[in-house]
């Protein structure tokens, strides 16, 4: 039964700090404001760090001294926010022509190809494995696409109110949407968050006894809204009355899905064969999603050059949908990415890749590795874990084990370590076989 999620005591975590990354423009001075701390308590925390050097992305412990909590009405289930089992029987394309709004009618280009509203919708909900009529709820509040039409030319370019140059069309703003929707359910499930940002600094606590679905949408919607206007949105009158007119009931009953044992990996190149370990934890798409991803490199080309190396099946199972750059394992063989394990690679050259619907066992070629698809400066294969739609992270309750080795979890996004026995490989935008190479057995 899809009740309220509960948000269960998390041993060993602190909620009195937060794992925090660093953006451009950011300093310790500012920071310590935005979390209502000093610069000397981050510094405590942080033994070593030099105010003067800090970097994008940069790991840091922020001491939480934020006392405003956000609200604590459960807005949707876990299993809403994430595409999986939930979804199974659902058409966007059907949903969004019996509304018969904007959406119903928008067209875009996009890679050259002229997309509809409902693929843009589908495609993006699908990459990013967030549930589409979560999207659609929040398309629906930001612009009246769904069931009406844009207000106005700013509702038009920019209808998930992320009013930024770069980010014009649907596309563009639901995929950004689709990573802040990530970026709070995972940050608040595995990655130490218990703060939501305004776009004006300021920051609000979460509040106890919520869950990470609901944390997702308060999230997104603190990014797009001044406070005031966000505690209506995320209110009873607000994300709960849209979504219940779009769609009903958010917590309806629904079969718990089955949990499938992980089948065991293989690295994902064919034997003897030496690859180079060149990515650690990273997100499984975008830096929102759950830092469980990782990147390798083979032998025979530098930089973006088509490498003749094949990428192999991870495991048996069949091939789900390609793309851009994509292929999706499903490992339980029903070819559903919603349930089950399933194994997403990305870079994959369109050249000799694998067509959707094959099935495969493990060691078989899929395709050649390259820079198609997201962004890439050298040819790999990025892999990366989802079990019934959720993303799994690399952490100790979720180990990754591929042909033996094991990756270690790391807070510093693409740093990291493989380990087998007493070997281990370390994480580099290198490719040296001390360091960093791995030969298949």
């Amino acid at each position: 039964m899809r009740t309220p999620t509960p948000d269960p005591p998390r041993a060993g975590v602190d909620a009195g700090r937060e794992l925090y990354l660093v953006q451009a423009g950011d300093t310790l001075v500012a920071l310590a404001q935005q979390f209502q701390t000093t610069v000397e308590a981050i510094l405590a925390l942080n033994p070593g760090l030099d105010p003067q050097r800090l970097y994008v992305g940069q790991p840091l412990w922020i001491p939480v001294g934020v006392k405003e909590h956000g609200p604590a009405l459960k807005l949707i289930p876990d299993s809403e926010l994430v595409y999986g089992p939930a979804y199974r029987d659902f058409s966007t394309a059907e949903a969004i022509h019996r509304f018969g709004g904007y959406l119903s009618r928008y067209q875009e280009t996009v890679g050259g190809e002229v997309w509809t509203g409902a693929r843009i919708v589908e495609e993006v909900a699908r990459n990013h494995s967030v549930g589409p009529r979560v999207l659609l709820t929040l398309l629906e509040m930001q612009s009246g696409w769904v069931r009406g039409e844009p207000a106005d030319e700013q509702a038009r370019l920019y209808p998930m109110g992320w009013e930024r140059p770069g980010y014009e069309g649907l596309y563009r703003q639901l995929n950004w949407a689709a990573d802040r929707l990530n970026d709070g359910y995972y940050g608040f499930k595995g990655r130490h968050m218990w703060t939501m940002r305004f776009a004006d600094g300021r920051r609000v606590r979460v509040a106890e006894g919520l869950n990470a679905g609901t944390v997702a949408v308060q999230t997104f919607l603190a990014a797009v809204l001044p406070p005031e206007a966000w505690a209506r949105a995320v209110g009873p009158s607000g994300f709960p009355a849209v979504y219940r007119a779009l769609f009903g009931e958010p917590f309806r009953p629904e079969p718990e899905p089955s949990v499938p044992p992980e089948p065991t990996w293989q690295l994902p190149w064919g034997d003897g064969e030496l690859w180079y370990f060149t990515g650690g934890p990273h997100g499984g798409w975008g830096n929102g999603a759950a830092w469980g991803a990782l990147d390798f490199a083979p032998p025979d080309v530098d930089g973006c050059a088509l490498s003749r190396s094949w990428v192999r099946a991870v495991a048996d199972g069949i091939v789900a949908r390609t793309g851009e750059g994509l292929v999706v394992l499903d490992t339980d063989g029903d070819g559903r990415e919603e349930t089950g394990w399933v194994v997403v690679y990305l870079h994959i050259a369109a050249q000799g890749r694998i067509p959707p619907g094959v099935r495969v066992r493990a060691g078989d070629p899929l395709g050649h590795p390259s820079c198609e698809g997201g962004f890439a400066d050298a040819a790999h294969v990025h892999l990366a874990r989802r079990l019934n739609g959720e993303w799994v992270p690399i952490d100790a309750g979720h180990p990754f084990r591929l042909g033996g080795w094991e990756a270690l979890p790391s807070f510093a996004l693409y740093e990291g370590a493989l380990v087998r026995g007493e070997e281990r490989k370390i994480a580099c935008a290198c490719k040296d076989e001390l360091r960093n190479g791995i030969r298949a057995p």
